[in-house]
C-alpha cells in the first residue's frame, strides 16, 4: 500500500554516493554450498580427469605398437577367451580395436582408481568438512542439513561425469569408434557415481572420516570379487548385475553398446543418495546413525609423540591400503602361471613390454618386477594422501593447537614424515609376502626373494615422490594433494609413453621411475637406488624446513 505524502513535505530517498560499494545480491544458500564444494575439489577433479585420459593415451599407443596387424590381433581375441584371463578382465568385446583392447586391458585397474578418488573425495567433503567444523558454520545460516547434502552430492556427480567424460574423449582422440568411446566414458562416470553415492550412504552412517572411508572400501572389495565369481563361469554371469563393476561388462562398450544397462547405475546411485537424505534428516551434526552409545574408550598408545600421533591417526585408512594392496598382489600371484603362458605365446604383447623397459628374458620374474612397479605407483599415491592428512589438520586448526604446546613445527612435521616412511615399508612388505603367497598356491616357481626385490626394489622413486610432497606442504601448502597425488601417475604413464614414442632420455630421466634397475630379472642398482633415497631425503628436509619458516595456513 502506498503511503501518502501531505503537501509541502519531501520524500527523503537514500541515494547511494559516487563510489560506494553496492549491497551483494541475495545468494540462494544451496547454490553458494555448491560453489564452495565445487572450489574445494576442482584441482583434485581435474588432475584425476588428466590421470585417466593420459591412461587411455598409453593403451591406444600401446595397441597400436603391440597389435600393428590382423595376425596379431587374431592372437589376443583368442586369448581374450581364456578362462583364468577372463577372470580379472571380464568378457573380451571387439578386442580386436583400439577401444575394445582399452577396455579389456585396463577395466579393473581404471575402476580401482574411480572408486578410490569417489570414496577419498566423498568422505572428505561430507565428513572431513564436519569435523573441521566448516559444516556447523555452513548450517547456521539459512540452508537445511538436507538441502547442502544434496548440493555437495550434486557436485560430486557432476566430477563423476567430468571423469567419464575424459576417458572417452582420450578414447575418441586415439583412434577409437566415437559411440564405444562415449559408452565407456559413460560406465565410468556410472560407476564413480555409484561409489560416491555408496561413500555418502557410509558418512551418514559413520562418524570418522577413516572409517567412512573403509566401510565405502569394503563395499567395492565386495563388489570385486562379486565379479571375479561372475567372470568365472557362463552359468554365473547373471551376478555381474549385483555388482557395479559388472555393468560394464554388461554394457559392452564398442560392442553392442546396450546403453539401457545404464539405468541400473542411475536407479541405484538415487535410491542411496535418497537414503542418506533420509538419514541425515534424522541425526546430529557430528554424529552418526551407528554412533557409539556413550563415551569413547580412551587410548593413550601413540600419544608420546609427533611419530606416534601419526601413525595413530592414519592407521586406520593404511590398514585398509594394506589389505587392497595385500589382495591385488595375492591375486597377480596366483596368475603367475597364466600370465606365463600367455606372455610365452603372445608376441605383441612381449613387444609392449620391451619397449616399457621389461626385461623378457625372464618372462615371470620380468612380470614380478612391472607389478612391483604399479605396487609402488599406488604406495605414492597413499603417501600423497597421508601428507594430506598433515594438510588437513594444518588447514582446520588442529595443529595450531598442538603447536601451541612445547613442539616445534619441524618436529611435528618430521613425525608424519617418518609415519609416512614406515607405511611405505608395512605396504611393500605385504604385497611381496602377498605375491609370493599366492604364487606358492598357484604352484608357480616364485622364490621370496624375488617378491621381496620386486615390491621393495622400487622404493627409491616412491622416496623421491614423497619427498617432492613434503616439500610443496612446505612451500604451498595448498597445492599438496594435488601435487602429490599427480605428479606419481605422470612420472609413471612418462616412463610407459615416453619410450613407445622415442622421446629423447632426458625428458624420459625426468621419470623417477626410469632409473630403477629391472629387478629381480637384473641386479639391485646401489648407485641410483642410494641417489634417489637421497635427492628424497634433500627434498623432504628442504620441506620441513619450509614449513618450520612460514606460517600456518588456513583452508
Amino acid at each position: 500500500m502506498a503511503t501518502a505524502v501531505a503537501p509541502g513535505e519531501r520524500r527523503h530517498v537514500a541515494v547511494p554516493r559516487r563510489g560506494a560499494p553496492h549491497a551483494a545480491p541475495p545468494t540462494r544458500p544451496a547454490r553458494a554450498v555448491a560453489r564452495l564444494t565445487a572450489r574445494l575439489l576442482r584441482r583434485g577433479t581435474a588432475a584425476m580427469m588428466l590421470g585417466v585420459a593420459l591412461y587411455m593415451v598409453v593403451e591406444a599407443v600401446s595397441f597400436t605398437v603391440g597389435y600393428p596387424d590382423a595376425a596379431s590381433r587374431s592372437a589376443l581375441v583368442a586369448w581374450g577367451q581364456d578362462p583364468t584371463i577372463r577372470i580379472l578382465s571380464g568378457p573380451a568385446t571387439a578386442l580386436d580395436t583400439v577401444g575394445g583392447f582399452a577396455v579389456w586391458d585396463s577395466g579393473l585397474i581404471l575402476s580401482l582408481v574411480v572408486c578410490a578418488w569417489a570414496i577419498t573425495t566423498t568422505t572428505r567433503v561430507l565428513r572431513g568438512d564436519e569435523a573441521a567444523g566448516r559444516s556447523e558454520l555452513v548450517l547456521a545460516g539459512a540452508v537445511p542439513a538436507g538441502r547442502a547434502l544434496l548440493a555437495q552430492v550434486g557436485v560430486l556427480l557432476a566430477g563423476c561425469v567430468g571423469v567419464g567424460a575424459a576417458v572417452g574423449a582420450a578414447l575418441a582422440a586415439g583412434g577409437a569408434q566415437g559411440e564405444g568411446a562415449l559408452a565407456y566414458g559413460a560406465a565410468i562416470a556410472a560407476l564413480a557415481a555409484t561409489t560416491v553415492a555408496v561413500a555418502t550412504v557410509t558418512a551418514q552412517l559413520l562418524v570418522s572420516r577413516a572409517g567412512a572411508s573403509g566401510a565405502a572400501a569394503s563395499v567395492v572389495v565386495v563388489a570385486v570379487l562379486l565379479r571375479v565369481v561372475a567372470n568365472s563361469a557362463e552359468s554365473r554371469a547373471w551376478l555381474a548385475w549385483l555388482t557395479p563393476l559388472g555393468w560394464t561388462d554388461q554394457l559392452r562398450p564398442f560392442g553392442e553398446n546396450r546403453w539401457g544397462v545404464l539405468l541400473v547405475p542411475v536407479a541405484v546411485t538415487t535410491a542411496l543418495v535418497g537414503g542418506a537424505l533420509a538419514v541425515r534428516g534424522r541425526r546430529d551434526l557430528g554424529a552418526g546413525t551407528l554412533s557409539r552409545r556413550g563415551p569413547p574408550r580412551s587410548r593413550r598408545w601413540g600419544l608420546r609423540g609427533p611419530t606416534g600421533f601419526a601413525w595413530r591417526s592414519g592407521l586406520g585408512t593404511l590398514l585398509g591400503w594394506t589389505a587392497g594392496i595385500a589382495l591385488s598382489a595375492g591375486v597377480v600371484g596366483a596368475m603367475v602361471p597364466t600370465i606365463e603362458e600367455f606372455l610365452a605365446e603372445d608376441a605383441g604383447f612381449q613387444n609392449i613390454l620391451v619397449v616399457i623397459g621389461m626385461d623378457t628374458s625372464d618372462l615371470v620374474r620380468g612380470f614380478l618386477g612391472m607389478t612391483g612397479t604399479m605396487i609402488a605407483l599406488a604406495i605414492s599415491v597413499q603417501l600423497a594422501f597421508r601428507l594430506g592428512a598433515a594438510r588437513t589438520e594444518e588447514a582446520s586448526g588442529r595443529a595450531e593447537l598442538l603447536l601451541a604446546r612445547p613442539l616445534s613445527r619441524r618436529r611435528w612435521l618430521t613425525g608424519h614424515v617418518l609415519g609416512a616412511a614406515a607405511a611405505a615399508l608395512l605396504l611393500a612388505g605385504a604385497a611381496a609376502f602377498a605375491t609370493w603367497a599366492g604364487a606358492a598356491v598357484a604352484g608357480a616357481d616364485v622364490a621370496a626373494t624375488d617378491a621381496a626385490l620386486a615390491m621393495l626394489g622400487p622404493l627409491p622413486a616412491v622416496a623421491v615422490l614423497a619427498g617432492l610432497g613434503v616439500l610443496v606442504l612446505g612451500v604451498a601448502p595448498r597445492l599438496t594433494v594435488v601435487v602429490a597425488a599427480s605428479v606419481p601417475p605422470a612420472a609413471y604413464v612418462l616412463e610407459l609413453v615416453g619410450p613407445l614414442l622415442d622421446w629423447p632420455e632426458e625428458v624420459v630421466g625426468l621419470s623417477p621411475f626410469h632409473h630403477l634397475a629391472a629387478v629381480p630379472v637384473e641386479p639391485f642398482a646401489t648407485a641410483p637406488a642410494l641417489v634417489m633415497t637421497a635427492v628424497g631425503i634433500a627434498l623432504a628436509t628442504a620441506g620441513v624446513r619450509a614449513f618450520g619458516r612460514r606460517d600456518l595456513a588456513g583452508a
